[in-house]
Parts: C-alpha cells; sequence; structure tokens
C-alpha cells in the first residue's frame, strides 16, 4: 500500500503541550472505544469502515486514500507516544492531534529554512533553472464582434480601420465599451486583457496572432475565434526576467526545509509501518476499496 501523508501539519507553530519524559508509556484506554468492521490494526489501534467513510466524506477523497491516511495518523501517533508527548485523555482526537503536532514541530526545528546550506541552494537553483524564469507576456485589449459570419467579418475589419486611423485608439474602445456606436444589428463589446504568455489558456488564433506582432500597437489583421471576429490592440510587451539565486535564495530555502521535514515524517512512518505495526483485514479491505464512491451526505 503506498504510504501517503495526509496530515497537514509540516508548518505547524509551537503549541501548548504537556511534555512528558521521553520514552513515557503509551497512553492507556485506546481501545475503549467500540470499533465494527474493523479494516486495519494499527498496534492497539483499530480501523472501521465507519472511520474510513467518515475521513472520505470530510476530505473528499476515495476509500483507499482515506484509509492510507488513517493509517499514516495512526503510525505518527504511536511515535509521538513513544516520545513521550503525553496529555490527559479527555478529547482522544484532539490530544492525538497535539501529540503529532508536538513531535512534527520538533521535527521542524531541525530542518529550518536557516539551516539549508549556500551549496545546496544553489544545486537547487541550478536543476530547476526554468522555475525561476518569468516568461514574456504581452498585454491586449480588443473589439469583438460575436458572430462568425462574413457580415461580422467585415464590421471587425471597420473597427480595425478606425483604431488604425484614431489619434487616440482608446478613444474608439472606450466609445465601443460604452454602447455609443453599437447600432448595428451585431453583438459588438470591448474587452481588456491581462498580461498572458505563449502557454496560457486562451483561444489559439488570438494568443498566436498576439505573440506573432512585432511591436506594440494594432494587429494588421483581424482575428477569427470560436467567439466571432476580434480587432486586437497590443498595448504592452513585458520582457522574460530570470530571478538571480540571490532572488531566489529564500523560495528554495523555504522549499527544502519543507521537503526534508516531509521526508522525515516518511522515513518514521515507513519505519513503524517496517516493524510489523499495520495488520488489514484483507477481505474487508478489499470490499471497502470496491465501494463506488463518498458516501452521501445527510441533508
Amino acid at each position: 500500500m503506498r504510504i501517503v501523508i495526509a496530515i497537514a501539519v509540516l508548518g505547524a507553530v509551537p503549541l501548548t503541550a504537556c511534555k512528558g519524559d521521553r520514552g513515557a508509556a503509551p497512553i492507556a484506554g485506546r481501545e475503549e472505544r467500540v470499533v465494527g468492521d474493523v479494516v486495519a490494526r494499527v498496534g492497539g489501534l483499530s480501523i472501521g469502515v465507519a472511520d474510513v467513510e467518515s475521513r472520505m466524506a470530510a476530505e473528499e477523497v476515495g476509500p483507499e486514500a482515506a484509509l492510507e491516511q488513517l493509517v499514516d495518523e495512526a503510525l505518527l501517533v504511536q511515535e509521538a507516544e513513544r516520545l513521550g508527548f503525553t496529555e490527559d485523555r479527555n478529547d482522544e482526537r484532539r490530544i492525538e492531534r497535539l501529540m503529532v503536532r508536538t513531535m512534527l514541530h520538533d521535527l521542524e526545528q531541525k530542518a529550518t529554512p536557516e539551516s539549508i546550506s549556500e551549496e545546496e541552494v544553489r544545486e537547487v537553483y541550478a536543476l530547476h533553472a526554468d522555475k525561476f524564469r518569468d516568461p514574456e507576456r504581452r498585454r491586449s485589449w480588443h473589439i469583438l464582434v460575436e458572430d462568425e459570419s462574413k457580415t461580422a467579418e467585415a464590421l471587425a475589419e471597420s473597427i480595425l480601420r478606425e483604431i488604425r486611423e484614431a489619434a487616440d485608439p482608446r478613444a474608439v474602445f472606450d466609445r465601443y465599451e460604452n454602447g455609443e456606436l453599437d447600432d448595428s444589428d451585431l453583438d459588438v463589446r470591448a474587452e481588456n486583457l491581462p498580461a498572458i504568455t505563449e502557454n496560457a489558456k486562451i483561444e489559439k488564433p488570438y494568443k498566436d496572432a498576439l505573440f506573432a506582432a512585432k511591436s506594440e500597437g494594432p494587429l494588421k489583421n483581424v482575428v477569427k475565434t470560436s467567439y466571432g471576429w476580434h480587432a486586437i490592440v497590443l498595448t504592452e510587451i513585458l520582457p522574460e526576467e530570470v530571478r538571480s539565486v540571490g532572488e531566489a535564495e529564500d523560495e528554495i530555502r523555504e522549499q527544502v526545509s519543507q521537503q526534508k521535514r516531509l521526508h522525515q515524517v516518511v522515513a518514521i512512518v515507513q519505519g513503524l509501518e517496517g516493524q510489523g505495526l499495520v495488520h488489514y483485514d484483507q477481505q474487508r479491505v478489499d470490499r471497502l476499496l470496491a465501494m463506488p464512491g463518498l458516501p452521501e451526505r445527510a441533508e
């Protein structure tokens, strides 16, 4: 079964907790709760079908992911107990989460952003240089005739000529945006677009025409998309920017420290699982994983 670490507290802040001596005995009373249809046991803790269904509904995940989350959390709770993160058991789930968060906070202190060396920073930067490159972006506005007919094309070409001949092309945009010149039977609208890259998820004919332009200003020809005909004006070309290793250093340190903490948690879970603490009822697991999907939520 794939290990999935599902506890979103790797960056947890310190919590007020009662931290006992290392090696304290496990918390008593864990099996006071009666669990039916047990699908897995982690040490002395049983995980039932109802637990899995509850996690499926809460996290909106499938049965396999829900079971993996519960097993991972149970293993971390047992490790927290072994390390002596104990408390009174007035609220079992709250205490379990508190113990795990306290243990993870200890791990966090061993892998802070400040602990990442300059050499590590430079290695990550060299390996992932593309992530620190902001590609060229282009900003535009357009006036769209919302129809694909020849009549619409002729109107769009007329608008484009008007834009190209105007002393202030933006004044043409403003008039169409306000509907002052919309006296045809066709729908015409003016729209500003944000700066986009060549990988932007907009219609390809518009994008291709925009990035084929050699300079800012009205494009030479109207462009047809599934929306209709566009008279387009390229208003700004934002050149590619590459962040230096110094500019990216803080981001790299934070990412590497998070990865190290995650690897530590994965190692703990895999180590505990390797000790034979996890036992599955394979027949019930198979039935569980055959469930069609999320349980229905109560109205």
